[in-house]
C-alpha cells in the first residue's frame, strides 16, 4: 500500500500546481460595472442635447404666470405616466421646429403632481393634456388622438397670432375706414347738393302755385 499523501494546501493540485480561485462576489461585482458602463454609454449616446431641452421652457406654480403674458403651448404631464414620457421626445421636437420657424409661442411643460394649483386651475384632469394660452386665457385643448410633431404643430399654427397678418389687417382696416370716411363724406356732401337744388326747386314750385294751393287747389304738389 502506498503511503498516504499529505493534505493539499488551498489552491493546489497534486502536480504541485496552484490554481486561482475567483469568488463569486468577485465576477457579480465586475459584470455589474461593464452594465453600468454600457448604460451610461448609451444613455449619453441617445439622450437629448442640452439645446433641445432648453426650448422646451419648464414652468412651476410659482412662475406659471408668465403665460398671462403672450402665447403658450403647455404640456401639463406627470412622472408615472407612460404616454406623458412617450410624448416628451415629440414635444422637444416640436419646441425646436417652432423656434427654427421663428414662431412666438412659448413650448412649455408642467409637472402637474408637483404643481397641483397650477393643474387645478386650468382644469386638468388627465395627462398628458396640451393647453393653448393667449395671455392667461385658455384658448383651446388639444383633443386630438394623433400626438406626433407634425399633428401638435400645425394645431399650434391655426392657434397662433400671426403678426404679419395682424399688420397687413390692421392696414386694410386703416384704410377701409378712410375709404368709409371719404365715401361718406363725399355722399354727404352729394347728399347736401341735392337737397339744396330740391329745396330751392320745391321753393319755386311753391311761389308758383301759391295761388292755387291757398284756395284750396291741389294739395298733389307734395306727392
Amino acid at each position: 500500500c502506498s503511503k498516504p499523501s499529505a493534505a493539499l494546501g488551498s489552491g493546489e493540485t497534486m502536480g504541485g500546481t496552484r490554481q486561482q480561485h475567483v469568488p463569486k462576489f468577485g465576477l457579480w461585482r465586475g459584470t455589474s460595472v461593464m452594465l453600468l458602463r454600457t448604460l451610461f454609454i448609451l444613455s449619453c449616446r441617445f439622450a437629448p442635447s442640452s439645446a433641445e431641452q432648453s426650448s422646451v421652457k419648464p414652468l412651476d406654480d410659482g412662475n406659471f404666470d408668465k403665460t398671462e403674458r403672450g402665447e403658450w403651448a403647455v404640456d401639463f404631464y406627470a412622472p408615472w405616466c407612460s404616454h406623458c414620457r412617450a410624448l416628451e421626445p415629440v414635444w422637444i421636437k416640436v419646441a425646436n421646429e417652432l423656434k427654427k420657424k421663428g414662431s412666438n409661442v412659448n413650448v412649455a411643460k408642467l409637472d402637474a403632481v408637483l404643481n397641483p394649483i397650477s393643474a387645478k386651475q386650468n382644469g386638468v384632469r388627465g395627462y398628458p393634456t396640451i393647453q393653448f394660452i393667449r395671455d392667461g386665457a385658455l384658448v383651446a385643448e388639444y383633443a386630438s388622438a394623433s400626438r406626433d410633431a407634425d399633428s401638435i404643430m400645425k394645431w399650434i399654427s391655426s392657434l397662433e397670432t400671426k403678426q404679419q397678418e395682424l399688420g397687413v389687417e390692421d392696414k386694410a382696416a386703416t384704410t377701409d375706414s378712410s375709404a368709409r370716411g371719404s365715401s361718406s363724406s363725399g355722399a354727404a356732401d352729394a347728399d347736401g347738393t341735392v337737397s339744396s337744388l330740391l329745396s330751392l326747386e320745391i321753393i319755386k314750385e311753391s311761389i308758383r302755385r301759391a295761388p292755387i294751393v291757398a284756395f284750396g287747389g291741389c294739395a298733389g304738389f307734395w306727392g
